[in-house]
């Protein structure tokens, strides 16, 4: 295994090395006077023009030996602008024409923001469908009907929820995407992306067994509760009821099954509701409710919390809701609140979860957005053509156009120069990436600060940076938090991690501050406060600053 690591290195840094000597496309920075070691080049995971970022796998080729393998593999995130120059091919092209599996240089400005980009086609995305796997062969359903047969092996870097995972993880009827190279026979594959389809659910119960009716395909049921809002509240139904299994969850209990059964449902083809997933337990001895931050998914199927030292487990059996959506626990992220139902293991501290839900969306009803804009219907609407929704301390995308609505009483516009007018945003704004804090689809704040994905958290030391006039009146907010206690997320290992000193972060003038439900600038937050912050990757200056 380090031979081959070390030969894929080798190989990785000679195409690279190959393709900057010879491949006129790149040359397109040379005439700025611009060295390789002034560029970043790697294969993209991921383009998002509509949020202004761009997703890297493999570093600029430097250190071929085994052990640098999970730092080349390793993804970087970089923000632009939607007016920088591109070009694909030689050709001069819109940012979004750069496609997963491009090979890409890029060149940054002095605040860490990317100034141009050059790309060529380079390896080439497979989408599909999960038909088949084993130790070393895939087999995928494409879009087009067809059927894609690929050599796999544990080198091929693998991504579920955005999370590195194993070929173990790659399971029939997800849906996946392959970045491939064909060269003749020879087929390269770059990265695996491995998403579960989340599906909606229409409520979470658990119930005493009664028998499993296998001629109905039911399960029999009775002194059913459902799981609202954190607690467990009984059914308005008496007595044993028939729920029915969805058609597409093809889970069976044995026919002797008996005790406690946790299950979740959902909508089938009939409109009616059925058991979407299930988990089967002996009748608990002791149970708690509890509600937490949840801080990392640790080793041996455990999870750590903010707010208490119990060891909690998690297996199979697990039933994880998301934002009214039943997912592998792999999509919570760290900091997400949850409500768990835990089941007492053993001696001493330890429980087992057997329900977790979270509700990522931001306090007070308000929701953090991020998207580009495709149309202004002046002091009326403003449309983006897809957008981003903060969920914990992802952005969770979803492709398709959101309309929000202007009140020129309540909605504010931040810009890189400071405050400015929503009355001004018209269609020159078109195509301009920003941020959207709505309640409902009510516009509350509008802001063109660059995208951020690296958290940290903290409580706040000082906050230093404000001016005041000659009657002590706030003229500009502070521009700097340091933060004590401090915390780092690490998008490498996905974890939090304590900071040992404490952390100084600059605020630009368009950043965005919650707390308590206001929407404004750091003039809402004080010492003391417990906050989060997304900052930008390479300047690492605050974005979303939210108060917890």
């Amino acid at each position: 295994m380090r031979f081959f690591k070390s030969a894929v290195i080798v190989v990785l840094v000679l195409i690279i090395a190959l393709s900057t000597a010879y491949d006129s496309h790149f040359k397109v920075f040379a005439a700025t006077g611009d060295t390789e070691d002034d560029l970043i080049s790697g294969i993209v995971r991921e383009n998002n023009p509509a949020l202004g970022y761009i997703t890297l796998y493999f570093e600029d080729g430097s250190g071929m030996e085994s052990q640098s393998f999970d730092r080349l593999v390793a993804q970087r995130t970089f923000t632009y602008g939607y007016d920088i120059p591109v070009t694909r091919d030689g050709k001069s092209v819109p940012a979004e024409s750069i496609q997963p599996g491009d090979q890409v240089f890029i060149k940054l400005d002095d605040e860490g923001y990317i100034q141009k980009l050059s790309a060529k086609s380079y390896y080439q995305p497979v989408y599909g469908v999960v038909h088949n796997r084993s130790t070393s062969s895939l087999v995928i359903k494409k879009e087009n009907g067809t059927y894609g047969y690929y050599d796999i092996n544990a080198s091929i870097p693998v991504y579920r929820n955005g999370k590195p995972g194993t070929l173990s993880d790659i399971k029939p009827g997800e849906r996946i995407k392959i970045l491939i190279q064909i060269n003749g026979a020879s087929v390269d594959i770059a990265g695996i992306e491995l998403e579960k389809n989340a599906q909606p659910v229409t409520g979470i119960y658990r119930a005493q067994i009664e028998a499993f009716d296998a001629l109905r395909d039911a399960l029999m049921v009775s002194g059913v509760q459902e799981f609202v809002n954190g607690q467990w509240e009984n059914s308005t139904v008496k007595g044993i009821q028939s729920i029915t299994f969805k058609s597409d969850y093809k889970v069976r209990p044995d026919r002797k099954v008996s005790g406690t059964v946790y299950y979740v449902t959902a909508k089938d083809k009939d409109g009616t509701s059925k058991i979407q997933s299930a988990a089967y337990r002996n009748k608990p001895q002791f149970e708690l409710l509890h509600k937490d931050n949840l801080i990392n998914l640790i080793g041996n199927n455990r999870f750590e919390l903010q707010n208490t030292s119990y060891t909690i487990g998690y297996d199979a059996g697990t039933l994880v809701v998301k934002d009214g959506k039943l997912v592998d626990i792999g999509a919570l992220n760290s900091l997400d609140p949850v409500k768990l139902s835990l089941e007492k293991s053993g001696d001493g501290n330890n429980y087992r979860a057997n329900i977790v839900v979270s509700d990522s969306v931001v306090n007070e009803g308000l929701t953090i957005y991020r998207g580009r804009i495709k149309s202004v219907d002046k002091e009326k609407t403003v449309t983006v053509e897809s957008f981003a929704q903060l969920g914990g301390i992802t952005w969770n995308f979803t492709n398709t156009p959101k309309t929000f609505d202007i009140d020129l009483s309540a909605s504010r516009l931040y810009e890189d120069e400071g405050l400015g007018s929503m009355r001004d945003v018209d269609s020159t704004y078109v195509s301009k990436t920003v941020y959207i804090v709505a309640q409902g689809t009510k516009i509350l704040l509008m802001s063109t600060a660059p995208y951020a994905d690296a958290p940290a958290s903290g409580r706040i030391l000082t906050l230093t940076g404000a001016t005041y006039d000659e009657f002590g009146l706030l003229m500009t907010p502070p521009s700097s938090i340091t933060l004590t206690q401090a915390m780092v997320y690490n998008t490498t290992n996905y974890q939090w991690t304590p900071s040992n000193q404490n952390i100084t972060i600059e605020v630009p003038i368009n950043a965005i501050v919650i707390r308590k439900g206001q929407v404004g600038t750091t003039a809402l937050l004080k010492p003391g406060d417990q906050i989060r912050v997304m900052r930008h990757a390479q300047s690492l200056n605050g974005i979303i600053i939210l108060c917890d």
